[in-house]
C-alpha cells in the first residue's frame, strides 16, 4: 500500500515532506465496534421521549380538569347570584306596593254605613293612583292603543268593525284591556278591537221586464 505521507523528491532532487496529491488519501470512518449498543441506546432515548410526552399530558390534563371545575363554580355563582339579584328586585318591589295593600285593606273594613259610595269611590280612585305612580316610578308603562294604527307587536286583536272611512282602516277604535311594558319589554299586549274599512256594493238595478202588451201583433 502506497504511503502519500512518504518522503517524495521535488524536481530539483530535494526530498519534500507531505502527501503526494497525486496518491489518494485514505479516510478512516467511525464505525461502531458493536451495532446491538446503538440499538439498544436508540429504544432507551425512545422510552425516554414517550415518558416525557406521558408526563407532559398528565399535566395537561390536570391543568384541563382543574380550568373545568373552575369554570362550573363560576357557572354555579352566576347563576346564584343572578337569582339573589332577582329575588332583591321583586322584594324592593312589593316593599314598594305594600303601603297600597294596607290603603285597600282599610277600605275594605270601613263599614258601609259610615260612608257613602261616593267617597269610597275617591278613595279608590285615589289608591289606584298612588299604585299607577308606584309601578311607573319601578319602569312600568302603558301601551296606547285607542285611536292608533294597529301594532301586532303591542296589541292583541280581538274583535273587528267595519267602518265606511278608509282614514280609519287597521286603527284601533276600542281598548278591552291596557297592555304593558317594563323597561320597554312587553309585559302584555293590549287586547283591542280594530276598525276594518269596507265598501258596500252598490245595489243592483232591476230590470223592467217587458209588457206583453209592447209584443207586436
Amino acid at each position: 500500500m502506497l504511503n502519500p505521507w512518504k518522503g517524495r523528491q521535488s524536481e530539483d532532487g530535494e526530498e519534500v515532506e507531505g502527501p503526494d496529491p497525486e496518491l489518494p488519501v485514505e479516510v478512516e470512518q467511525d464505525i461502531p465496534s458493536d451495532p446491538e449498543a446503538v440499538v439498544v441506546e436508540d429504544d432507551a432515548d425512545a422510552e425516554d421521549a414517550e415518558m416525557e410526552l406521558e408526563s407532559e399530558l398528565d399535566v395537561l390534563n390536570d391543568r384541563h380538569l382543574r380550568l373545568a371545575a373552575e369554570f362550573e363554580n363560576f357557572r354555579k355563582r352566576t347563576q346564584r347570584e343572578q337569582s339573589e339579584y332577582r329575588t332583591m328586585a321583586k322584594a324592593d318591589l312589593v316593599y314598594e306596593v305594600l303601603p297600597t295593600l294596607d290603603d285597600l285593606a282599610r277600605v275594605a273594613d270601613i263599614p258601609h254605613d259610615s260612608t257613602t259610595v261616593e267617597a269610597l269611590d275617591e278613595g279608590i280612585e285615589l289608591i289606584l293612583r298612588n299604585l299607577r305612580k308606584k309601578l311607573e316610578d319601578a319602569g312600568l308603562a302603558p301601551i296606547e292603543a285607542l285611536d292608533q294604527p294597529f301594532d301586532p307587536e303591542r296589541h292583541q286583536g280581538i274583535l273587528t268593525v267595519e267602518v265606511d272611512d278608509s282614514t280609519l282602516d287597521d286603527t284601533v277604535s276600542r281598548v278591552f284591556v291596557e297592555g304593558y311594558t317594563f323597561l320597554g319589554r312587553l309585559v302584555r299586549p293590549a287586547q283591542v278591537e280594530v276598525r276594518r274599512f269596507t265598501t258596500e256594493p252598490e245595489p243592483e238595478i232591476p230590470q223592467q221586464a217587458s209588457s206583453s202588451n209592447d209584443d207586436p201583433d
